[in-house]
């Protein structure tokens, strides 16, 4: 279920907020934007893969999940949520040494923007110095990757559950959107996954939080009862991290 409005006008608001954008000049930021496509995708659908094609990929509505493509097949190790944008990798000429690398997929409904990288590409030669948000945003992204890994993988089974939770239920957007959505669309099995866990020491977490007031669990289905509280609980990790 979508959780705030996907037309042309919402994605305009969110991509010239996001950050590879929001310093941008308006006419530059628009010249993009006039050019992308807007693409739906359902639950399991592929959407991404590195150098599969010459265009980039806004995410605006609805969560990715990320994947490590490798000679076992495909790993499933974060979701993404929006603003997120996909391929600025390619941007950089020569193909890096990892490709192709990573593929996202629709881990519920979701809606994305399609951009062909020459129009960005256009912008960037006439005022070069635009490249400072973008790489600043791909620094951002890169430092928060890591923090979740660390928030996902270690700690108690609860800890690292409520850091899932959290993450997944709040939306990346700004503040007028930002809103706990539904977490109907991920299975015990995948946040067993993205926790490095088991189905069952989640189901086992999740019946405590359910004790202790911050959820309600109904058939595969969790509500979040107590936001203010899971967020604190999922703060306070951040802060203690060094």
């Amino acid at each position: 279920m979508s959780f705030f409005p996907i037309s042309r006008i919402i994605i305009w608001d969110l991509f010239k907020k996001s950050p590879w954008f929001e310093t941008w000049p308006s006419f530059e930021a628009s010249e993009v934007f006039k050019w992308g496509t807007i693409k739906k995708y359902s639950k399991g659908d592929s959407v991404y893969k590195d150098y599969a094609s010459d265009d980039l990929c806004f995410l605006a509505q609805g969560s990715l999940w990320a994947c490590l493509a490798g000679e076992n097949g495909l790993i499933k190790f974060s979701i993404i949520s929006p603003p997120g944008l996909l391929g600025m990798a390619q941007m950089l000429g020569e193909h890096l040494e990892d490709k192709p690398c990573y593929e996202f997929y629709a881990a519920e409904d979701s809606t994305v923007l399609i951009l062909p990288s020459s129009a960005i590409e256009e912008q960037l030669d006439k005022k070069p110095l635009l490249w400072r948000p973008i790489t600043e945003a791909a620094i951002f992204f890169q430092r928060q990757c890591v923090r979740q890994v660390v928030l996902l993988c270690c700690g108690t089974i609860k800890e690292r559950l409520i850091s899932a939770i959290y993450h997944y239920g709040l939306s990346g957007t700004s503040r007028p959107y930002r809103q706990y959505r539904s977490l109907d669309s991920i299975s015990q099995e995948e946040w067993a996954l993205m926790i490095q866990s088991s189905r069952q020491h989640v189901n086992r977490a999740l019946r405590e939080l359910e004790q202790e007031g911050i959820l309600t669990l109904g058939y595969k289905r969790i509500e979040i009862k107590n936001p203010l509280e899971l967020e604190r609980l999922a703060l306070a990790r951040y802060r203690r991290m060094p």
